[in-house]
């Protein structure tokens, strides 16, 4: 086309360039019309003019090849257009096909899938049912409780056989009587602190029963338990060991669907500190697992008739309430009361123990907060009542005295380690709580000394606290360290005598102290109060074999215990003014126990 218009110009210049003009006048001279045409004939331009002719059919033949080939080009590429129209309708019908291939896909990939998972579900399920039918023919080999009239029975206890050594002797068997350890050179009854001590015993052997039973929602159990510490006149270890079954545990309880439950037996009672919740049931409780018979200063506890009544408030949050059956565990003073504990710790006693004339049952309390991660936490009181009878003279009648005690508590049980380390705290204050404490001394003062004596019952004030670590570095492997202090306050009163005025009560300065250093006669002129006692203990077992046919563990456990009395009155010729003796005692146990399945 460029060339085609080059053309042009070339020629439309050529006919400016050529032009002759005619001439006007008349004077222009003529030629012949045979010499103009050969003239013509030979004309250079005519030539030229043919020549560009000849060009320009050329370049019109050339133009129209090109717009020949233009239209061709634009034929193909309307076919290459066209080409690809149909090849874009094609990719779209290729990527709507991909797409229901992969959705068609997706859809198997998802049937599979849910396929496999069904077929995962129906492997786990038989699974499940083949573990649970191996667990019934297992049960049914091997079964862990006894059937009957749809009462799961289930034996347990075990045997032991503990040998112990004391570098005092207390005579007192495998329970150490904490608040009567031998004083400094003290030979007192059956205290010696002049001669060691060494015995051996199964007398801690335990037969158990429990009775377990569905009534609709209502969870039925009843618990039976006993050793041998029983002491009848007769029982002695000399020719044969001959100590009789004591009943330690006896209840019934019913856990509804609601969250109550109601215990009644004997049972520890509820101001003994649990591992979880309020209930009775030993799972639920912290018990130290010491060998010591008599377990550890400081520890609150005691196992009588009570009626429990517990209320689960959230998962977490529980509370309870028991009345327990009354006993005063010891009166201090010379008066006669009816009916009271004679001196000793309750376990051991040496002389037979009356049942005291109670005026009402004693009332626990306990709110307890239980966490997987923070642990078990409870806080607890408690109220007695005291009551003494004024026997009657010639001239003035008789008359009943009463007196209110009472304290407050708390427990804690930590994990430190999960499974692994447990920290223990529990502590109690009050007055006349002696009965629940482990070493515990006198509930009350009788104020019976003197020629003004008002007869009144005074509660002896006192506190406990025990803490400590239970660790288990392994499943055959269990490792404890506690540590356990009490605390008995002086009540005193001032009275009047035919000599003057004095004072009387526990822990009076009155009281005599200089036969505790003293053998044979002098020792009836101990009579001073304990102050405190406390007590270390490191004890630990291993578990040769835990099976199916139950455990075989060994033991051992070493103490000290320490024991101070408040200062008492000496003699000018054995003490100078006041003197406040003590003693300590270093024991040691080694046990055997096979523990029933």
């Amino acid at each position: 086309m460029r060339n085609f218009q080059k053309l042009v110009a070339v020629l439309a210049l050529s006919g400016l360039c050529f032009a002759v003009p005619s001439p006007s006048g008349s004077d222009a001279p003529k030629k012949s019309t045979k010499h103009a045409a050969k003239v013509v004939k030979k004309d250079p331009t005519a030539e030229q003019l043919k020549e560009l002719k000849q060009a320009v059919d050329q370049q019109q033949a050339a133009t129209q090849q090109l717009q020949e080939q233009l239209k061709q080009t634009q034929q193909q590429l309307q076919q290459t257009q066209q080409q690809l129209s149909q090849a874009q309708a094609t990719a779209n019908a290729a990527n709507a096909k991909v797409a229901t291939v992969e959705t068609n896909t997706n859809m198997q990939v998802q049937k599979v899938e849910s396929d496999l998972t069904d077929v995962k579900t129906a492997l786990n399920t038989t699974e499940a049912t083949v573990a649970k039918d191996e667990k019934k023919v297992d049960y049914l080999e091997h079964p862990a409780s006894i059937a009957y009239k749809g009462i799961r029975i289930t034996p347990g206890g075990f045997l032991e056989m503990t040998s112990y050594w004391r570098s005092h002797a207390t005579v007192s068997d495998q329970a150490t009587p904490f608040q009567a350890i031998p004083l400094e050179q003290q030979v007192n009854g059956a205290y010696n602190s002049n001669l060691t001590e060494f015995g051996m015993t199964a007398r801690d052997s335990r037969i158990a029963l429990r009775a377990d039973a569905d009534a609709g929602t209502t969870k039925l159990a009843g618990y039976f338990e006993m050793d041998f510490f029983g002491a009848a006149p007769t029982a002695n270890p000399n020719q044969t060991t001959s100590y009789n079954p004591r009943m330690r545990q006896g209840w019934g309880r019913a856990k509804f669907a609601n969250g109550w439950t109601i215990t009644g037996g004997q049972m520890w009672n509820l101001i003994t500190l649990n591992r979880k919740g309020t209930d009775a049931d030993n799972s639920n409780l912290w018990i130290p697992n010491i060998i010591e018979a008599q377990y550890s200063v400081g520890y609150d506890w005691g196992r009588f008739a009570e009626v429990r009544v517990s209320k689960q408030i959230t998962p977490s949050v529980n509370f309870a309430i028991g009345i327990a059956n009354p006993s005063y565990d010891l009166a201090y003073g010379n008066e006669g009361v009816t009916g009271l504990a004679v001196a000793g710790n309750g376990l051991l006693a040496t002389t037979v123990a009356n049942i005291s004339t109670n005026l009402a049952p004693d009332t626990i309390v306990k709110l307890a907060f239980d966490s997987p991660k923070l642990g078990h936490f409870e806080v607890k009181g408690i109220e007695r009542f005291f009551r003494d009878r004024v026997p009657s003279t010639t001239t003035v009648p008789g008359w009943n005295n009463t007196a209110i005690g009472g304290g407050v508590g708390a427990g804690a049980i930590i994990p430190v380690v999960s499974k692994k380390v447990d920290f223990i705290a529990q502590g109690l204050w009050g007055k006349g709580i002696s009965r629940y404490q482990d070493a515990g001394q006198y509930d009350f003062v009788v104020r019976s000394s003197g020629t003004t004596a008002d007869h009144n019952l005074q509660p002896v004030k006192a506190f406990s606290v025990l803490a400590g670590f239970e660790t288990h570095p392994n499943k055959k492997t269990e490792l404890d360290l506690i540590y356990g202090q009490e605390y008995y306050y002086r009540d005193t009163y001032a009275t009047t005598t035919a000599t003057g005025t004095s004072i009387a009560g526990y822990g009076a300065p009155t009281t005599l102290a200089y036969g505790c250093y003293a053998e044979a006669s002098a020792a009836a002129n101990c009579t001073v109060n304990n102050k405190t006692v406390w007590n270390v203990k490191l004890y630990g077992y291993y578990d040769l074999y835990k099976g199916p046919m139950g455990t075989l563990r060994y033991g051992a456990e070493v103490d000290y215990d320490e024991r101070q009395t408040w200062a008492g009155t000496g003699t000018a010729t054995t003490l100078t003014g006041f003197s406040a003796p003590k003693g300590n005692d270093k024991t040691g146990f080694v046990t055997m126990r096979y523990i029933f399945p």
